[in-house]
């Protein structure tokens, strides 16, 4: 059953993931300008901030496709934007291409002066790096510049942009710092954060201090977190951050969703790439399909919990097409044609490019007798074929041509 099951799923794999690997090659052609430099990355904004008086450049990459839908789009806010842009647009893309996460709008915040911003107070002697004299004396500035965050960054984005209400932070060594600061400090503003080696050293570990206080004093707290670092970090970071997941294991606040992981032999800076993507993948899990989902299969609970996800993380939100291909297999075996058809047409609807899809909810339809919506499936295939120049027009009209015989 289960080397079925495998055959099935790489069946589908070769009908669907060659054809979506066409429609990145041939619609999701990235812009250029005249003299031919690729665009993609974003735009950049200068912002004039009230609170910081200054004017502050932010990056903005909006998804594929916002300009042609009328969709809403989660939000990631990138500290360190400028330095982390690149690495985050391309893993942005490729995940969301994959259904691991939904379409989500990238904004980087360059950093002018990320020890001003970026730390929750001011450093006094001995602070790490320095002679143990003088300290950092412009350091401290996390509260205005959440402020910043608050009351000026996300309203522009919510005021110019078709966000969804779902916003994640983003942040880095500093900005780690001040990403677990935004968690204890404003925790209404984002829903979720992705904190990659964080230097949570800063003045004596005063962070984790705060979170004995601040995990013990909230029973519940709906947040999704990644605590993330590179195996090969050193001083100051890994052993500062078990200790700061400690405090959260010690009280473990209902729904809260949380995980720490130490990733590869990566030191502090090449880990940023790996974090960011483990990072998006694990905020995003749910998107894979429950266990009781597929023990228990119903087509009304299965749709009720695809809105779920499309209430929470936007209209485009969808799983990754390798859940829909298994729960399709196993309700196969089980006889459960029906309940196939249910998911078929939901992955169709999220994967409209895979014509694999389309085949096979077409078969179905004519294996339990459906004949008109067979037809009328395969003639959908055959638009999504001349669409996206797949080839496979003659094909499937051999099958419609088959089935009309069959109905006279």
């Amino acid at each position: 059953i289960r080397k079925n099951r495998i055959l099935i799923i790489t069946l589908f794999m070769a009908l669907g993931f060659v054809e979506h690997n066409l429609h990145g090659q041939v619609a999701n052609k990235i812009d250029r300008t005249e003299d031919n430099q690729l665009l993609g990355l974003g735009t950049q904004y200068i912002l004039k901030s009230i609170i910081l008086e200054e004017d502050r450049p932010i990056v903005i990459s909006l998804p594929m496709g916002y300009n042609t839908s009328k969709a809403n789009y989660p939000v990631l806010y990138v500290l360190d934007g400028l330095q982390n842009i690149k690495h985050t647009v391309g893993t942005v893309e490729l995940l969301t291409e994959s259904g691991l996460i939904p379409p989500i709008i990238v904004v980087g915040i360059e950093s002018l002066d990320r020890t001003r911003d970026l730390t929750p107070s001011n450093a006094g002697e001995n602070v790490y790096g320095g002679t143990g004299n003088l300290g950092i004396p412009q350091s401290g500035g996390a509260p205005k510049f959440l402020k910043f965050l608050s009351d000026e960054l996300v309203p522009y984005m919510d005021s110019n942009y078709r966000t969804h209400p779902y916003r994640i932070l983003e942040g880095h060594s500093l900005g780690g710092l001040f990403s677990v600061y935004t968690l204890m400090e404003s925790k209404d503003l984002f829903d979720a954060f992705i904190v990659e080696a964080p230097a949570l050293w800063w003045n004596k570990e005063e962070m984790t201090e705060k979170a004995k206080n601040f995990f013990k004093s909230h029973d519940n707290l709906n947040k999704t977190v990644y605590f993330g670092i590179g195996g090969g970090d050193g001083w100051g970071m890994r052993q500062e951050l078990k200790r700061y997941v400690d405090v959260v294991k010690q009280h473990n606040p209902k729904q809260f969703k949380w995980l720490h992981e130490e990733v590869g032999d990566e030191g502090h800076m090449a880990s940023r790439l790996l974090l960011n993507y483990n990072g998006l993948k694990f905020l995003f899990s749910d998107l894979k399909i429950q266990n009781d989902l597929i023990d228990n299969f119903s087509a009304k609970p299965f749709l009720t919990a695809e809105e779920q996800l499309k209430n929470k993380y936007g209209e485009l939100a969808r799983r990754p097409a390798e859940e829909y291909f298994n729960l399709v297999s196993i309700l196969i075996e089980k006889g459960n044609d029906l309940g196939a058809i249910s998911v078929l047409k939901s992955a169709s609807e999220a994967y409209p490019m895979y014509i694999g899809l389309l085949t096979y909810l077409a078969k179905l339809y004519e294996k339990t007798n459906q004949m008109d919506k067979a037809i009328e499936t395969y003639l959908l295939g055959i638009e999504v074929s001349k669409q996206y120049k797949l080839g496979q027009e003659d094909d499937l009209q051999i099958e419609i041509d088959r089935l009309r015989k069959v109905q006279d």
